[in-house]
């Protein structure tokens, strides 16, 4: 045995010894926590404005940036606000879920309240990932590397670390939860509630739509074939839903538009292109290990149709976040990818090679750099 055979397996078993016991869940997102909270060692610009957070809302009484312009929404959902340009305020017209629950439940202290929240629904999705992935996954080692590797990401950090409330958070929980649950009902809310939180969801409902499409068939080792289930249909009432309200009620009717400039997104998507290879890696660091396995996979197997339909959902999701300036932020509105992918490479990996790659990948997600925020001189990409 080699020298880092041994070293890896005296690991596992101290790993194997951490998570027995009956609180071993609680155990898992503690760890993930406190990892997540350690991998901003080699880029702290994500925190950096935990200060100006605690000075606008603790010492000076006021609502912290986004925050203010949920505010004002909820005071009056339809109203065209206007702010000034290059701050991210201005796009955010149709995003009304968290105006409508600050409105609904008469919150006034709303920076605070969203916050606190916002920390609890962290900790909720963490519960909630570990007991998602047990429906295929029975190692809790293997459990507590993709904990570890989404907790590291933008996608597992938002819910901690967000404090301008873009609100990416919650439809990355919404997304997830429409994969969580089977029942159509709560597909369409779930889905319903993304999309009036952020545009981009739509285009990451994409994966959603694949999920319920493909993975029955694969679990149940059934050939494919195109058969539309209940849980498409209540994606695809989701996007018809969205569409009609926005256009024919809140544009036609009531004349609210948003404020994007004409050849905006062309601009964006001209100076993020050339480095388009920085723009894609950042947004799963590690998880591409297991994305581009999975298309191996699947090339392999003359899969063709699955390969191009999930290749196809998220390119559009990554070429599109090159058209806006915080490409980490909408490339991850890809996330159910990550989820795909895993059904997938667990049919061709033992648990074994499952385990390890899975901690390969936790491994890079820790020490890549996240870019939501870099404020070293010369550059900021997001």
């Amino acid at each position: 045995m080699s020298f880092l055979e041994n070293l890896y397996q005296r690991f596992e078993a101290k790993i194997a010894s951490f998570l027995s016991g009956p609180k071993w869940k609680s155990r898992v997102v503690i760890v993930a926590v406190g990892v997540m909270l350690l991998s901003f060692f080699n880029n702290i610009s994500p925190l950096r404005h935990f200060s100006e957070f605690y000075t606008t809302v603790i010492k000076e009484k006021r609502e912290y940036f986004l925050y203010q312009t949920i505010k004002d929404r909820a005071a009056s959902i339809t109203y065209n606000w206007t702010y000034p340009e290059f701050t991210g305020m201005n796009n955010r017209t149709f995003r009304l879920t968290m105006p409508a629950f600050v409105k609904f439940l008469h919150i006034e202290h709303v920076s605070i309240v969203l916050f606190g929240l916002q920390l609890i629904l962290g900790i909720v999705f963490l519960y909630m990932l570990i007991n998602f992935l047990e429906r295929t996954i029975t190692d809790k080692t293997s459990i507590f590397y993709v904990v570890l590797g989404v907790a590291s990401t933008y996608i597992g950090s938002s819910f901690f670390i967000d404090i301008a409330t873009y609100g990416d958070f919650f439809c990355y929980f919404a997304l997830f939860l429409a994969i969580y649950y089977r029942n159509p009902v709560l597909i369409f809310i779930f889905l319903s509630l993304a999309f009036w939180g952020d545009e981009r969801a739509g285009v990451g409902s994409g994966m959603v739509f694949l999920w319920w499409w493909f993975v029955p068939q694969w679990k149940e080792n059934k050939p494919f074939k195109i058969q539309i289930n209940l849980q498409m249909l209540a994606v695809i009432t989701a996007w018809v839903a969205y569409g009609a309200v926005r256009k024919f009620y809140l544009v036609d009717k009531l004349g609210m538009h948003d404020t994007t400039k004409p050849g905006e997104f062309a601009e964006m998507f001209g100076g993020s292109w050339p480095v388009w290879g920085f723009k894609f890696l950042w947004v799963f660091e590690g998880w591409w290990l297991l994305i581009l396995l999975a298309f191996v996979f699947l090339y392999i197997a003359k899969d063709w149709l699955r390969l191009l339909a999930i290749l196809g959902a998220l390119l559009a999701m990554l070429v599109g976040s090159l058209t806006t300036f915080d490409s980490t932020r909408s490339g991850s509105y890809g996330l159910i990818t990550i989820f795909l992918t895993l059904i997938i490479a667990q049919k061709y990996l033992t648990e074994k090679e499952l385990k390890i790659l899975l901690f390969l990948i936790a491994i890079i997600c820790f020490l890549h750099p996240m870019a939501t925020r870099t404020n070293g001189t010369g550059f900021f990409l997001m």
